[in-house]
């Protein structure tokens, strides 16, 4: 996408939604690491406001996609920082939870690694191409692990009482996070070649890319042109026969 084009696309209801969620961030995390905040429930103290920010601003991923679907308003930049958003989010309340001890600095490591290859590479085909859309496994993936996550904000009772189930839920959520990037990888890696041979060639990446539809044109024409062409030779032999 060139600059022009993202300019034209930052003040739309969902993208600007996407933004407050990414300023919500340092809130949450907060409000999470904070023990002093903490509410206690029974015999157990949980880091609850936190838990209620993180999730009024998780929902916020569900509105602007409704709003973008709605009233027409999807755009290329919202499909490029939307999951980029969702990936912040994750990382930033996993860092909070691993802080106080709530989740293992494993599953940190691992869905970190993977989230900043995964932004980099949004990062560079935002900027010379349209974002790669996320798929089923990777949208199934980011379901489970906020799943885990939202149960791991009251890990001491699960630990307790229904053996780790938080950190059950997120081990299976990371696993499948690596099944959805390797997919990822699988679509991106045609975009890269295209964009290192423009490079290699001296030449604007924009260029490959941004006359697709202009290139469906001429095929139709030229494929109307030759149906024409058959159907009057087919005219011609019927004539000649009578």
């Amino acid at each position: 996408m060139r600059a022009d084009e993202i300019k034209s696309q930052v003040l739309t209801i969902p993208n600007i939604l996407t933004f407050l969620r990414i300023l919500a961030i340092p809130f949450f995390m907060w409000l999470t690491i904070d023990k002093n905040r903490w509410i206690s429930v029974g015999e157990y103290s949980f880091p609850i406001i936190g838990f209620i920010i993180m999730v009024v601003a998780a929902g916020t991923d569900l509105v602007d996609g409704h709003i973008a679907r709605k009233y027409n308003q999807a755009t290329a930049l919202g499909a490029a920082i939307d999951p980029v958003a969702d990936k912040l989010m994750h990382i930033s309340i996993l860092v909070s939870l691993v802080v106080i001890g709530f989740v293992h600095w494993a599953f940190l490591v691992l869905i970190f690694l993977k989230e900043l290859l995964m932004i980099i590479g949004g990062l560079i085909v935002l900027k010379y191409a349209q974002p790669i859309k996320a798929n089923m496994a990777g949208k199934v993936a980011s379901a489970t692990l906020s799943l885990g996550i939202f149960l791991s904000f009251f890990h001491s009772f699960f630990a307790e009482k229904v053996f780790y189930l938080d950190w059950i839920v997120i081990g299976v959520a990371t696993i499948m996070t690596y099944y959805a990037f390797a997919g990822y990888i699988k679509q991106v890696i045609p975009v890269y070649k295209i964009v290192f041979k423009a490079f290699k060639e001296g030449k604007d990446p924009n260029e490959y890319f941004s006359p697709k539809e202009e290139s469906k044109e001429p095929i139709e024409l030229e494929e109307s042109k030759l149906n024409d062409d058959n159907l009057e030779t087919e005219q011609k032999s019927d004539d000649e026969s009578k």
